[in-house]
């Protein structure tokens, strides 16, 4: 069975992140990746789009991620989208609302181990696993 190519949100005010992100899951899956630099652009895209999955940063200029995370639950648009938390940061604190968000379904710090992430997002949005795990290939440090 194939896997059809999923379209990933990634909401992080990161430039350099947001480059090693689209790069690795368009070159390892096939996946298209959207970038969004801010909260408030994210917001917009995720309604527009209607993505498979969100990337959100926490820390972020503006519109924070946890601000980011309620709007698009409260939206009906966007509320079934599933999302997964990435960020520099001690995540500790966030661990709470993996009980209280229907749409969070996970936490991850950086810098990323892609090939782990990206066997999770495709097992998230229920793709069948590859034939070949990409966990511990890549390995790529963002700060």
């Amino acid at each position: 069975m194939k896997k059809r190519a999923l379209t990933i949100l990634s909401i992080d005010d990161d430039e350099g992140y947001q480059k090693l992100c689209a790069r690795f899951f368009n070159i390892a899956a096939g996946h298209t990746v959207e970038a969004a630099f801010n909260g408030k652009d994210g917001l917009e895209m995720a309604a527009r789009l209607r993505p498979d999955f969100i990337l959100l940063d926490m820390v972020m200029p503006g519109l924070s991620g946890d601000l980011v995370l309620e709007a698009l639950y409260e939206n009906a648009a966007t509320r079934d989208i599933p999302v997964c938390i990435v960020s520099g940061g001690d995540l500790s604190s966030y661990k709470r609302i993996l009980y209280a968000n229907k749409n969070l379904r996970g936490i991850e710090n950086k810098p990323l181990r892609f090939g782990p992430l990206l066997e999770k997002i495709e097992a998230w949005c229920g793709q069948v696993p590859g034939e070949k795990s990409l966990s511990g290939i890549f390995y790529l440090a963002t700060g």
